[in-house]
């Protein structure tokens, strides 16, 4: 999708677990071992006592007012968020609406695993593109992996995870700190909605706090199943796809100079070097900026937190082009092309 008239993303910002939990920690603990740590190649995880969505009400709170934007204009809250966010049975989008003065906002919950950051952003574009009257769109994510619930060093392959939450203000006027949305682009691979689920039956009620989830044993019971459903060429597909069309829509070429950087999923370093960077590098020379071996993959949050990093560095400047590249289970893959407003 080409994003014209503009759209801007003000104040990214990112707010991570109050203490980290370094990776020779969880490996003299035996929550991983060292061969893995060091294919893995995370360094820390970062860990909070908070709720996520405590984490996502400060951090919206410091993009609103980084972007010096009143809450009580905010159109929409869009909230994404991976697992349990603190009740089983309510919505943390009106929690965090209310805790930073939002309350005129529409509050809606976006599900789409760890995509759900770029797939709030998109949604956010079209919303300002079709009714001219709508006001500003804040962007929340906010994920925790705690203990027993969730075996965030070794429970899944090729990923570990860490606690915190992210914000965007999606505008037609730049606020602060900015970028402009190019365009966004979005490819799913539904057929592969079973890598999540396994051979396990329905369940009546959540069992989370009741048995550890572990997303590896259900990844295991669908590629024994499912033979003919190889992810990794479909990954590969699926990354060069996005990516092209993302960039096509933008109207930008894979060797445009102005290409500055890329943040790609904060996967483990194996993951990245034999799977995501060689099929980036087939479509978009952007250099890959590696992000999150110091605080682990951030659930719904990468993109977003990516944005912020590429923000943060020195030789970032006003006209450089960003790439950001997402994806999550589902599956789904998005990639947006934004150009750097202001720092």
């Amino acid at each position: 999708m080409r994003v014209d008239p503009p759209v801007y993303l003000c104040a990214p910002d990112r707010v991570l677990g109050e203490h980290a939990q370094p990776v020779t920690e969880a490996v003299s603990g035996a929550l991983l071992d060292a061969a893995t740590a060091g294919k893995y190649g995370y360094t820390a995880l970062r860990v909070s006592d908070r709720a996520p969505v405590e984490l996502a009400e400060l951090s919206a709170a410091r993009t609103l007012a980084a972007a010096g934007v009143d809450p009580a204009r905010v159109g929409r809250l869009l909230h994404a968020w991976t697992y349990h966010q603190g009740h089983e049975f309510w919505s943390p989008a009106h929690y965090i609406a209310d805790r930073i003065g939002a309350r005129a906002a529409e509050p809606a919950g976006v599900q789409q695993m760890c995509n759900g950051a770029m797939a709030a952003v998109g949604q956010a574009a079209r919303d300002l593109l079709a009714d001219p009257a709508a006001g500003p769109v804040l962007v929340t994510t906010a994920d925790c992996f705690p203990a027993p619930g969730f075996d965030r060093w070794g429970g899944d392959y090729g990923v570990c995870y860490g606690d915190g939450a992210t914000s965007v203000l999606v505008t037609r006027q730049p606020h602060g700190r900015a970028v402009r949305l190019l365009s966004t682009a979005t490819v799913a691979v539904s057929a592969l909605e079973g890598m999540h689920r396994g051979d396990a039956p329905f369940a009546p009620a959540p069992l989370s706090g009741v048995k550890t989830l572990l997303p590896k044993a259900a990844k295991k019971e669908f590629l024994t199943a499912r033979p003919d459903l190889p992810f990794g060429p479909v990954a590969r597909d699926a990354v060069t796809g996005v990516l092209a069309r993302a960039l096509a829509d933008a109207g930008v070429s894979a060797h445009d100079p102005r290409l500055r950087a890329a943040g790609l999923p904060r996967l483990a370093r194996h993951v990245m070097t034999d799977a995501y960077e060689p099929a980036f590098r087939e479509v978009c020379a952007a250099p890959v900026v590696r992000f999150g071996t110091d605080t682990g993959h951030l659930g719904a949050g990468d993109a977003v937190a990516n944005l912020a990093d590429l923000l943060d560095r020195d030789d970032t400047r006003p006209g450089d082009l960003l790439v950001l590249l997402s994806a999550g289970a589902g599956f789904t893959w998005s990639a947006a092309i934004v150009e750097v407003e202001s720092r």
